[in-house]
């Protein structure tokens, strides 16, 4: 590994298409229009500001053309570290938060014991689905992170009751998000595969096989609903930021929406 002319280490060595990432975000920094675009740019790629992109911007602050080059990245390297700091606090006390939201929406389908009797009554789900729309402004990736974390501890420590009950609050969680994203387009035919799909979304996990076997679904035919099951996750899913937990859970939830469709109607089939 060479070293630059102020002894700092080069990242030449690594590999090309790392270095290449950093400088596009780096460009893409400087580039930035205003304050408030910088803010949101650090806010979304808050993960990449590690001690490699820091090595990189001094690096290529060392090896500026000009004096006006070097204080402009300079000026930024201070301004990115200030947005950071403000955003990872941010970000703590926002998963602080929602570490209570969830126990308030898991508390919401307890028995007056605060225990909770698997598998959950409709009236206990329909409580905790309250409990979820009356939270709505804290419906986000620090609440879903923690939701995540919680089942991978519960299912570390064999409390497969545990993981059921997170399981459901993502589930309703991507049944609000879904049926409240509109498709872009208009509204669907009462009838149509777009109407039923819109249906099935709202409809609870444990009524999806009863609703899927009733004659109007088995009309509009597979074809038809898959289609719109896709288009759904196409519009939706896809234009959500990538990697993220609303991405991961709504994509989830239509994919197995979609394994019980299909075989819904294989069942149908073997019986006619």
């Amino acid at each position: 590994m060479r070293c630059s002319a102020s002894g700092r280490d080069d990242l030449t060595a690594s590999n090309l298409g790392e270095v290449a990432a950093l400088d596009q975000l780096i460009d893409l920094l400087k580039n930035a229009n205003g304050e408030r675009e910088l803010t949101k740019l650090v806010a979304e790629n808050v993960l990449a500001f590690d001690s490699g992109f820091w090595l990189r911007l001094a690096t290529r602050a060392d090896a500026a053309q000009s004096q006006q080059e070097k204080q402009q990245l300079a000026n930024l390297a201070n301004t990115v570290m200030k947005i950071v700091d403000a955003v990872v606090k941010r970000t703590n006390a926002d998963v602080s938060d929602s570490a209570k939201v969830l126990q308030d929406i898991l508390a919401a389908a307890a028995n007056e014991r605060g225990e909770w009797e698997l598998p959950l009554s409709q009236e206990k789900t329909a409580a905790m689905r309250q409990a979820l729309e009356e939270r709505s402004d804290h419906l986000n990736e620090a609440l879903l992170s923690n939701a995540f974390a919680w089942m991978r501890k519960a299912s570390e420590d064999s409390l497969d009751g545990m993981v059921a009950l997170l399981q459901k609050v993502l589930q309703l969680y991507a049944a609000k998000a879904l049926s409240n994203s509109g498709a872009g387009g208009p509204p669907a035919g009462a009838g149509s595969a777009e109407a039923i799909v819109e249906d099935m979304v709202r409809t609870d996990e444990e009524q999806w096989d009863q609703r899927l076997a009733q004659q109007d679904v088995q009309q509009a035919g597979e074809e038809a609903l898959l289609g719109a099951l896709r288009k759904k996750m196409e519009v939706l899913v896809l234009s959500l930021p990538s990697g993220s937990y609303a991405q991961r859970v709504r994509a989830e939830y239509l994919k197995e929406l979609e394994n019980r469709t299909q075989a819904a109607f294989q069942k149908a089939s073997a019986r006619s």
